[in-house]
């Protein structure tokens, strides 16, 4: 399989590396990219994406599970600089149906609000009903004191972010995304699909993954349990599951996290003002996040901030991965948004090595 795509001549050496993961066979379907100040410098992509029978696009979608978390922060970001949005009010004086007391913005951007999992048993199918899930976290008590711990809200974070973005713009997620970012910059990326986009959506398979530990109880990731052809489902991908159900390609996730990037390079104030977001990106206090059992540098916007070689050199940098593989990130040092996905799921919850390999490359060759 012969990769395609543009790749600027500098960069020749990333393509020659990502084209040997499919002549290893380590690929079968991704896209690679790198924008710099609006400019495509890398946009590679290649293979198939199901059963050797439609191939991979520039523009070919596909889940990019927790990566998504770094999109809807860009939504949040965008609230804060309009003001609409105050990161140290409690959730509930926008959202009034949602009792508990002190749990701040803050805490659930940077998940420490103590709901981080769902108490009781839930199924996929169940992750689809909107009103049921939103039910069941606004009585769902938290685990401990707001800001008091860090946990990863797995598959919990989406649903609480996405009812405040409701609650106070009056549109889900997928409306709000489409008429500010898809409308005003042409990114693509897709909170529930339509049917024009399932027959360019990739389908996921798995490569050598665990499950998560059935034995214990109810934690942010086996409640309910990943299911890979369950989320390869025409009902899945047409849902609104914001924490693990975004589908995007690689180009469309680099314009968005240049974007970003270049509103704090050169407070370019196309999402948010560099003076906001630069108070926005700063580090929780916590550093150990115990769903993970990592120190993860979270920020009170929802983005992690720079932990090893996983969004590059420069520790302002800043973005989200995703299980599995995916990853989008935005360098304000540099000025550029990078994004890799993938339809071959790899286990753990870590920086992929196909990904980071390509990310090294392109600091090795700047």
């Amino acid at each position: 399989m012969q990769i395609k795509g543009f790749c600027d001549d500098k960069f020749s050496d990333v393509r020659k590396l990502f084209q040997s993961y499919f002549d290893k066979k380590i690929e079968t379907g991704a896209s690679f990219a790198l924008v710099k100040d609006g400019k495509i410098l890398v946009s590679i992509f290649g293979g198939y994406l199901n059963n050797n029978l439609n191939e991979w696009l520039e523009n070919t979608l596909v889940n990019t599970f927790s990566l998504s978390k770094g999109i809807y922060a860009g939504c949040i970001a965008k609230l804060i600089n309009e003001n609409i949005l105050d990161i140290d009010r409690d959730i509930s004086f926008y959202w009034p149906k949602f009792r508990k007391k002190n749990i701040k913005v803050k805490h659930l951007l940077s998940h420490q609000s103590g709901l981080y999992r769902f108490k009781s048993p839930v199924t996929n199918y169940d992750l689809l009903n909107w009103e049921k899930i939103i039910n069941i976290l606004e009585n769902q008590e938290p685990d401990h004191k707001p800001g008091a711990f860090t946990y990863y809200h797995a598959k919990t974070h989406g649903y609480l972010v996405a009812e405040l973005i409701k609650k106070i713009t009056g549109m889900n997620l997928s409306q709000f995304f489409f008429e500010n970012f898809t409308n005003n910059f042409k990114i693509n990326f897709k909170f529930g699909m339509e049917d024009l986009d399932i027959k360019n959506t990739a389908n996921l398979i798995e490569n050598d993954y665990k499950k998560f530990d059935q034995k214990k109880k109810f934690d942010a990731f086996n409640n309910p349990q990943h299911d890979v052809n369950f989320y390869n489902s025409l009902e899945w991908r047409k849902s609104i599951v914001p924490s693990m159900g975004g589908h995007g390609s690689a180009l469309d996730i680099a314009k968005f996290y240049d974007i970003l990037a270049n509103d704090l390079k050169k407070n370019s104030s196309k999402i948010i003002s560099k003076n906001i977001f630069s108070k926005i990106l700063t580090q929780s206090t916590n550093k150990i996040d115990h769903s993970l059992s990592l120190p993860i540098r979270w920020t009170y916007s929802g983005f992690i901030l720079r932990g090893g070689w996983m969004f590059g050199k420069n520790k302002e940098s800043f973005g989200h991965n995703g299980w599995g593989g995916s990853l989008g990130f935005a360098d304000p040092i540099e000025g550029f948004g990078i994004a890799y996905v993938t339809k071959k799921i790899s286990s753990g919850m870590g920086a992929d090595k196909r990904a980071l390999a390509l990310v090294k490359k392109i600091y090795e060759l700047i």
